[in-house]
């Protein structure tokens, strides 16, 4: 029987989420010697190399990115189990809003934990577009809520990054120019990364279809009106993702942001917020 010590475990999980032995020290309060040495152990355990040198970096192994899977797993059920046992257990409604993009996708995995140790916790779901849903966290409609839009006034945590892509229907061919296109109204940041990236490499394009949100701009796209930029989260068995080979600018990612109400949060939301925080390894800015 192998026991694993899992302050081991929350120092690498830290190592992975900050990329970076020294940054990974100042969040675990630890010397960067310290925590080397942490992982030099946790490899002893094992059994495994987790990292490599490469130049004057260390990147995971595939042993390690296997790990980095299982050790969030790992200390999210022990959070888990330690708030089920030692905290007093939550009632009352929580107001979550989140980007349609993710919240069919992302939403239900982070909020699994959370739910089954607080079960007579309500959580109502409102699904919107980033700037609606900063409007409504910032008017008191929402105790939560996770947006592209950075704003440092809040508390915040960065969730996660996702990449951005080119999406047309499965059987859409590039034949003609300008570059049909299937856009959001304004303001839609993913609109301004697919303009931005057309207009710096001198892709003609010409916005065949404006839609006021995601459901219809994936009508448009199945249609074969055009073809849009997304987070990779839309990408469905209904499409196809285009890029260089069709004469494509690359995307930048899009970061997708957890906000906390900063105006005397209820104790179910702000213990949410930090559960959410301490499952991506974030910084909790409070």
């Amino acid at each position: 029987m192998r026991n694993l010590d899992l302050s081991l475990l929350r120092t690498f999980v830290a190592i992975c989420t900050e990329e970076s032995f020294a940054r990974a020290a100042l969040k675990v309060h630890k010397s960067q010697p310290a925590i080397s040495q942490q992982m030099r152990r946790l490899e002893d355990e094992l059994q495994v190399t987790l990292f490599v040198k490469q130049g004057r970096q260390k990147q995971l192994t595939p042993a390690g990115l296997r790990l980095e899977e299982y050790a969030r797993r790992l200390l999210a059920l022990h959070d888990e189990m330690w708030s089920a046992l030692h905290d007093q257990e939550l009632s009352g409604p929580v107001r979550i809003g989140a980007p349609a993009d993710i919240a069919d996708t992302v939403l239900p995995g982070i909020l699994q934990h959370f739910a089954r140790a607080n079960p007579n916790l309500s959580m109502a779901i409102h699904v919107g577009r980033s700037p609606d849903l900063m409007d409504m966290l910032s008017a008191g409609q929402l105790d939560l809520t996770i947006s592209t839009r950075l704003a440092e006034d809040y508390p915040h945590v960065l969730l996660r990054s996702s990449p951005v892509v080119w999406i047309a229907a499965n059987d859409f061919q590039i034949t003609s120019t300008p570059l049909p296109l299937v856009l959001a109204d304004e303001p839609s940041i993913f609109r301004g990364l697919a303009l931005d990236a057309l207009q710096r490499h001198g892709v003609a394009y010409k916005e065949s279809y404006i839609a006021p949100n995601l459901a219809g701009i994936k009508a448009a796209v199945r249609a074969g009106l055009g073809i849009t930029a997304r987070s990779i989260e839309m990408v469905t068995s209904e499409y196809r993702v285009l890029g260089e080979r069709q004469g494509l600018p690359p995307l930048p990612d899009v970061n997708f942001h957890l906000y906390l109400r900063d105006d005397n949060p209820s104790d179910a939301a702000a213990r949410l917020y930090q559960l959410l925080a301490s499952q991506v390894g974030g910084q909790l800015s409070w």
